[in-house]
């Protein structure tokens, strides 16, 4: 019912537009998706440990009922053979390792983990969809492209055969462009495949029906400011830092087994009964007792549990620097490679505009018969070529301005 309802919301906007945009596929998918079902199922696994172990701290009430009726009894003088008996009881034992105590320390700070582990996981889902949209958008611009090359090829060649029975060029020249029109139809087939990979592998990644529509293309951010890297503001830092946490607070346990164990206990219990349910006898309990054991085995077991804590937080550790020491290397290594993409894009954008100026230039000389139909379609090739390079490098930026934001647990787009 709940994706039915969603899906009718969004088909409006779809048929208007006649197009998917990217912010309706990640809010679909982030309702929708396994992915994000999972995260939401193992949140609420964390919740219900955490609420479990809270219950476990109070102490232990029980009510009791119950009936006798003795068959056969040689008391004298003789009784009553039934009898009836309503009783409550309280206790709670108290100890320096109390297993309650820190099952509840521990469920804590799984919630806390999942929690992050949930906000990273609906991050990492926007993610992924958006480099699977950049991909099918970036290869759709080139197939465009390589269509209309396709058509410039074909023309290049008819040209050629009629040139050839003019005995204005060779078969060589002709075989070549036949060639070069084979070569376009095949890098056509061969994008197209992509493409339809790319869809399907997109929308099953949302978890909904492809039906064929274009789309919505996307632009590098203008205003975007390479961020301040601060590792201690990361998700996979955050979680690396709980895994901590969680092995700190076993070593503390470990390290109290070491003790003797000591333990505190209080019972109280009420009770009443009687004979033939005459409830008229009472009787009431109170019951501290200390105890006090220990294992004359305990040092040499217990060390060794002691010693497998210290490695297991000192690999916990140890994962922490490596995270940190890892983003630090792919965040230079990624506003690197940006800065470059960027000065690619003046490049790219300049020698865009002359090719646009050299058609303009080509149709004009073709028009006042200074050119032939070849160089003119020569003139447009180099222009395709250039706005392939161009756009291309375009959504390069889009993915690693968005990788950056990734990296360090920004908002995917400024939304997830």
């Amino acid at each position: 019912m709940k994706r039915f309802i969603i899906i009718i919301l969004l088909m409006p906007l779809t048929l208007l537009a006649a197009q998917y945009t990217l912010d309706d596929l990640i809010q679909y998918g982030l309702n929708n998706s396994w992915t994000m079902q999972r995260t939401e199922l193992n949140y609420q696994i964390s919740e219900s440990q955490l609420s479990s172990s809270k219950w476990n701290l109070l102490p232990d009430a029980s009510v009791g009922l119950s009936f006798e009726n003795n068959l056969y009894h040689r008391i004298v003088p003789p009784v009553s053979d039934l009898s009836g008996r309503l009783g409550f009881t309280i206790s709670k034992t108290i100890s320096i390792n109390d297993p309650a105590w820190f099952n509840y320390k521990y469920a804590s700070l799984d919630n806390s983990r999942a929690k992050l582990q949930a906000k990273r996981s609906a991050g990492t889902y926007a993610y992924q969809v958006f480099g699977a949209y950049l991909e099918v958008l970036s290869a759709g611009k080139q197939l465009a492209s390589l269509t209309e090359n396709l058509g410039i090829q074909t023309r290049v060649w008819e040209q050629g055969k009629v040139l050839l029975q003019l005995g204005k060029t060779t078969p060589f020249d002709v075989k070549q462009n036949e060639i070069a029109v084979m070569n376009s139809r095949i890098l056509i087939i061969q994008l197209e495949n992509t493409i339809a990979t790319n869809r399907a592998r997109l929308f099953g990644l949302v978890q909904m029906t492809d039906e064929g529509f274009e789309l919505a293309d996307l632009e590098p951010n203008p205003t975007f400011a390479l961020p301040v890297l601060d590792t201690e503001e990361i998700g996979e830092v955050k979680i690396l830092e709980a895994d901590i946490k969680r092995s700190e607070l076993g070593l503390t346990q470990d390290f109290r087994d070491y003790f003797p164990r000591v333990s505190l206990a209080y019972n109280f219990a009420r009770n009443i009964g009687g004979e033939n349910f005459n409830f008229d006898k009472y009787s009431t309990s109170h019951t501290v007792s200390l105890n006090l054991s220990y294992s004359l085995w305990n040092q040499f077991k217990q060390h060794q549990i002691h010693k497998r804590s210290r490695i297991s937080n000192r690999l916990a550790e140890i994962s922490l620097l490596d995270k940190k020491d890892e983003i630090k290397r792919q965040y230079n290594i990624t506003a690197q490679e940006l800065a470059y993409q960027n000065r690619l894009n003046e490049l790219y954008g300049e020698k865009l505009e002359q090719s646009r100026e050299q058609i303009r230039i080509a149709e004009e000389r073709y028009r006042l018969g200074l050119i032939q139909l070849l160089e003119l379609d020569k003139t447009r090739t180099d222009y395709i070529d250039a706005n392939i390079a161009y756009h291309t490098n375009r959504y390069q930026i889009i993915a690693k301005q968005e990788a950056l934001n990734y990296l360090l647990s920004n908002k995917i787009l400024g939304k997830w």
